[in-house]
């Protein structure tokens, strides 16, 4: 089987130990952009390095794919998408994909699948590693609304911090970990049905691939095939601090990890501080507290409006408000944000970041998504609302042009 994996920081992070983890029969591929760039780097045995506390490990045998809309060479196919081995690009026949790990930012992920959804089929698996949710719902509704044609997807959240010396050379430099959850399949299938079982004691009720699809007794192996090996590799990456969990318990981590994320590049982009500055001051933590608790809030509103509407009719015994995941409450938010701003205490938001070199920034992923629920659901976030509108005033600026006084008069 071959997994690939579309290029960037994480991405390419993710390749290295794909690559060391599986046995040689099977392929690992790294899609890229551009052309000119990646030919000048590949090395000859294709490569790929990690840098990890001044130590620099290499893993070869690693496949270089160009996809993108560049000028192209006469040797490429009609496609535009050609396979590189050392520096020489040779024409692609576009076979399907089995299994893409998608470490791109969430804003560029649709544009970006919409390119290859030629080689995408029901049969392949995408996994999101991106902590931006909305994600998942703008592919199913724009790209594959379709049930019957859609791939099977994997929902991650990763909180490795990551960058590129070259495109082929990762510096790993905070190390954290991956939990992922596969999207429950829209043909019935329950790849969780061990967590259902009477059989079998709670204290054993692990998931489990043969849920997935089981090689000796499944008709329909071949449809869920690259589900089931992509699973299997991922829980296989034992460097990377990977977990597999049930949908219902990593619905509540990406809510988390996003809250973590919205509000550090939220306080950032506002307050123009590195994140261990963040909380500093009084007026700071009194802001971050304010964002959690509206958006607690609005996660409260959204629980007990989807619990009442699974009901056969109104029931007078069901608390006015029913108990909220202990992970979405108030007090658990705010310890993760405090726990992450201390771990990344020096290091800049990516929004902040984003906004300084006037590159699109990812707050409809973000705090806008969070900012959305309330709005949906009626539960009211003024100040999630002023510093969302605040942002994308900021970020429809673009690159700031800082002149000082003396040149103004």
């Amino acid at each position: 089987m071959r997994f690939h994996v579309l290029h960037s920081p994480l991405g390419t992070l993710l390749a290295y130990h794909l690559r060391r983890t599986l046995p040689s029969k099977h392929a690992v591929s790294l899609i890229y952009n551009h052309r000119d760039v990646v030919q000048k780097q590949i090395t000859p045995n294709n490569a790929v390095r990690l840098e990890h506390s001044g130590v620099i490990m290499s893993v070869p045998n690693i496949d270089f794919e160009l996809h993108g809309r560049s000028r192209r060479s006469p040797s490429e196919g009609s496609s535009g998408t050609s396979t590189v081995v050392g520096t020489e690009a040779t024409p692609s026949e576009s076979k399907p994909i089995e299994s893409l790990i998608v470490a791109v930012p969430p804003s560029a992920t649709r544009s970006t699948l919409n390119s290859l959804i030629h080689r995408l089929s029901p049969q392949s698996t995408i996994v999101l590693m991106q902590t931006g949710l909305g994600v998942y719902e703008e592919l199913v509704t724009k790209l594959f609304p379709n049930p019957a044609r859609r791939p099977h997807f994997i929902i991650g959240s990763p909180r490795h911090y990551a960058w590129l010396k070259y495109p082929n050379h990762v510096v790993h430099n905070l190390a954290g970990s991956i939990d992922f959850s596969i999207v429950p399949d829209p043909h019935g299938r329950d790849f969780e049905a061990i967590l259902r079982s009477s059989d079998i004691s709670s204290l054993d009720r692990g998931l489990r691939l043969t849920d997935i699809a089981n090689k000796d007794k499944d008709p329909q192996f071949a449809e869920y095939a690259s589900l089931r090996n992509t699973v299997a590799v991922l829980s296989r990456l034992d460097a990377l601090n990977v977990s597999w969990l049930p949908m219902g318990e990593g619905e509540i981590v990406f809510r988390r990890d996003l809250v973590v994320r919205a509000v550090t590049d939220a306080l950032a982009v506002t307050l123009g501080m590195p994140n261990g500055e963040l909380l500093s001051t009084d007026s700071s933590r009194k802001l971050a507290e304010a964002l959690i608790r509206e958006i607690s809030g609005a996660f409260r509103r959204q629980w007990y409006t989807e619990l009442r509407s699974h009901l056969p009719e109104p029931d007078d015994r069901l608390p006015p408000m029913p108990l909220l995941p202990k992970g979405l409450g108030r007090k658990a938010l705010m310890g993760d944000l405090v726990r992450h701003l201390l771990v990344t205490k020096e290091y800049n938001a990516p929004m902040l970041s984003d906004i300084q070199i006037g590159t699109p920034t990812q707050l409809r992923y973000g705090l806008g998504y969070l900012f959305g629920i309330g709005r949906t659901y009626g539960f009211p976030m003024p100040t999630t609302s002023a510093l969302y509108r605040t942002i994308r005033a900021r970020e429809s600026i673009g690159r700031p042009i800082c002149k000082s006084l003396k040149e103004r008069i």
